[in-house]
């Protein structure tokens, strides 16, 4: 499988095709236990390909919730540290967890990967304002 054929596919058929594949390796994993194995190297390729479809998997995750965080950022009525912590709640709490949130906000605005809160994250973005903010949520989801 290569990297065309996995680009072109949504999250829901990646997830179909990887259960897939899982369940392939399994059973090829038994043979190999029972040494009914023919062709060892498809485990490798098995295992290969599974890592390039969760690798699409989370590309894709990643630059969906960069779009989440930009529009959020976008919606703040008051740009001050209370309502960008809010916005940044309220992502948490429409199917991001907390963890992804401060990972995709941290990749933006934390260059120095330091481990930060929720307050300590708004507070960095309220600092570059919310036009360059926006702005640089929606430069790193074009280049994903």
């Amino acid at each position: 499988m290569n990297i065309s054929e996995i680009s072109d596919k949504t999250t829901v058929e990646l997830a179909a095709q990887g259960r897939d594949l899982r369940r392939e390796l399994f059973n090829l994993k038994v043979q190999k236990a029972t040494s009914q194995l023919e062709k060892p190297i498809r485990l490798r390729e098995l295992r290969r390909d599974i890592a390039r479809i969760e690798t699409r998997v989370t590309q894709i995750g990643r630059k969906d919730a960069l779009e989440n965080l930009a529009t959020a950022l976008e919606g703040v009525k008051d740009f001050t540290v209370d309502g960008v912590a809010a916005a940044l709640l309220g992502l948490a709490k429409r199917g991001l967890s907390r963890k992804d949130v401060l990972k995709v906000g941290g990749a933006v605005f934390n260059k120095n990967k330091a481990r930060l809160t929720n307050r300590e994250m708004a507070e960095l973005i309220q600092a570059k304002g919310r036009e360059k903010a926006v702005g640089l949520v929606k430069k790193e989801a074009a280049t994903n």
